[in-house]
């Protein structure tokens, strides 16, 4: 497979992403085990899969983005999740490349288009957080011109968590 035979796509319907939660599933798999890894903190992969699947209507329709990449069989081959806030900010969630996609810049592509569908959206800011043990999504999120922020404590829902995050803002 190569960058020329994916496609970057908006999902308005989640009928639109069969496999959405599978790889959702992967990616937090992923994401919970190195945090793991770097913190001794454990987190149940389940229970994030689960509070990502019952906010998932906020990243459909007006005020978010489901943006998906499909490989040349149309399959899912990553996806990432923007959602509004407040006052012209955006809330970036989950970006995740497949293992077997990874190194043809589909992560910096599905970035792009979510900066693009953003902008279309009136906001102003995009902010995401990023386990500190994820040090290459850090060093990423950074070649995109994200610089790290102030923590905002009132926003956590789970502090022993946030004890742990690194929180990224950029301004469009």
């Amino acid at each position: 497979m190569t960058a020329g035979e994916t496609k970057i796509d908006v999902v308005t319907d989640l009928a639109e992403a069969p496999g959405w939660i599978d790889m959702k599933r992967d990616y937090l798999r992923f994401a919970v085990a190195r945090h793991q890894d770097a913190t001794g903190q454990v987190i149940d992969p389940e229970e994030q899969l689960q509070h990502t699947v019952a906010q998932i209507d906020e990243f459909l329709g007006p005020d978010g983005r489901f943006i998906v990449a499909r490989g040349p069989d149309g399959d899912l081959i990553g996806m990432v999740l923007l959602h509004r806030l407040a006052n012209g900010k955006g809330e970036i969630k989950r970006l995740f490349v497949s293992p077997e996609a990874r190194g043809m810049g589909l992560a910096r592509r599905l970035m792009k288009r979510l900066e693009t569908e953003a902008r279309e959206m009136n906001l102003s800011v995009l902010y995401l957080d990023t386990s500190s043990g994820l040090r290459e999504a850090i060093a990423f999120y950074r070649s995109l011109g994200f610089q790290d922020a102030p923590f905002d404590q009132a926003s956590v829902q789970d502090p022993e968590i946030a004890r742990h995050l690194v929180i990224m803002e950029k301004r469009l």
